[in-house]
């Protein structure tokens, strides 16, 4: 049933899947966040230096990264696709937030992912 969903027969439902999953990834890092903020509660520059420093914090920061791109991706080639008739017009915001997310994934990657 779910695999059938997923093939070429319904072409938005895989989009509508990993917007739903991206969402999930940000909503449970966002509430981790809240409670290692509670709970840690930095003040100063080097505390929030020892908030990130864990790799498994900055793994999963990098993961919330990646999601938000994905789901930035998703959601604005959607808003273009209904309210940007012009396909040159299209092609070219589409070429511009491509490169703009992989500037930020590559951004995210050298932040949390190198130490």
């Amino acid at each position: 049933m779910i695999t059938e969903l997923l093939t070429k027969r319904y072409p938005g439902m895989r989009a509508w899947l990993m917007q739903r999953l991206t969402a999930l990834i940000m909503a449970v890092y966002s509430v981790m966040l809240l409670l290692r903020i509670l709970v840690l509660q930095p003040g100063t520059y080097e505390e929030f230096l020892d908030f990130f420093y864990p790799a498994w914090f900055r793994i999963a920061s990098w993961l919330f990264w990646i999601s938000l791109s994905l789901h930035a991706w998703l959601g604005i080639r959607d808003v273009f696709k209904d309210y940007v008739p012009n396909m040159n017009v299209r092609s070219v915001l589409l070429k511009i937030l491509v490169v703009l997310l992989w500037v930020f994934i590559a951004w995210a990657s050298w932040l949390f992912l190198t130490k």
